[in-house]
């Protein structure tokens, strides 16, 4: 049964989730309990948790039926989507450039919730983080305030989303946010609003503070995490809102490469 990707205690709905999109296959439980060496209760929670997340998509990824998970998207349909389950599965420490994809992923889906625009720092050229800091302030009309550090590359700030007016005024709504496509997204450092606030004059009402993760955050650990970093733009808010319009081709067509490097190479 190679053609199935490895089980992995720990991430059993990320495994279940892959197998589902790699080959568009369904799933059966006695299947499941046959690859995972489970039996049939723990196989049932796991569907249970399946069950319950179906609901919470726009465009649910899978149908459940007697005892059947039926896939309703293939990988190459939603590879960003793939691209995240495979970071919450396997860790981002590969060096292949899917962390900077998934900057990119976690920019367009915010992008779609506000409604409004992004500046992804660095990208698509590597400006200095003052260079950077002098574009968002022109794109913000804030006016721009004490010099960065040189030695902060982008001090926690990955994409800098905002929701302008187009009055050519300040005083917009602006999300800042970090993006962490490793398992051990909850240990990094939220983003630091004092060196922020003085970067440009902007008032720190106007600011959201927020961080994607790969991962699904469950409800146990939602306050605990939302408290720490504010908004969160989980696997599930990443799914929802970037395909709520087409992806750009650009990054459609990088993922899409990445992700037949990962599969041709194995998972």
């Amino acid at each position: 049964m190679s053609q199935y990707i490895g089980f992995k205690t720990g991430r059993e709905i990320e495994w279940l989730e892959l197998n589902l999109l790699k080959d568009k296959r369904p799933l059966s439980k006695s299947l499941i309990c046959s690859l995972s060496g489970e039996d049939e209760t723990i196989v049932d929670e796991w569907i249970s948790v399946l069950e319950s997340r179906a609901n919470l998509y726009k465009k649910p990824i899978y149908t459940i039926s007697n005892n059947r998970i039926i896939p309703n998207f293939s990988w190459d349909e939603i590879p960003e989507y793939f691209l995240c389950l495979f970071y919450a599965f396997n860790g981002a420490n590969d060096n292949s450039g899917g962390t900077n994809l998934f900057e990119r992923i976690s920019g367009e889906a915010l992008k779609n919730f506000i409604n409004g625009e992004i500046f992804t720092l660095g990208f698509p050229v590597a400006m200095g983080f003052n260079d950077n800091l002098n574009e968002v302030s022109k794109l913000c009309n804030e006016m721009r305030g004490e010099r960065a550090d040189s030695n902060y590359k982008d001090d926690g700030v990955d994409v800098v989303g905002y929701k302008s007016f187009n009055d050519n005024r300040g005083s917009n709504l602006y999300v800042l946010l970090q993006c962490a496509a490793g398992k051990h997204w909850t240990a990094k450092k939220p983003i630091i609003m004092n060196r922020w606030d003085r970067y440009l004059s902007w008032y720190r009402e106007n600011i959201i503070q927020s961080i994607s993760t790969v991962d699904y955050v469950e409800k146990k650990k939602w306050e605990k995490n939302a408290s720490t970093f504010g908004m969160l733009l989980d696997r599930l808010r990443i799914y929802n809102f970037l395909y709520e319009k087409d992806v750009n081709e650009d990054l459609r067509k990088d993922v899409k490469t990445w992700c037949e490097t990962k599969l041709a190479t194995g998972i």
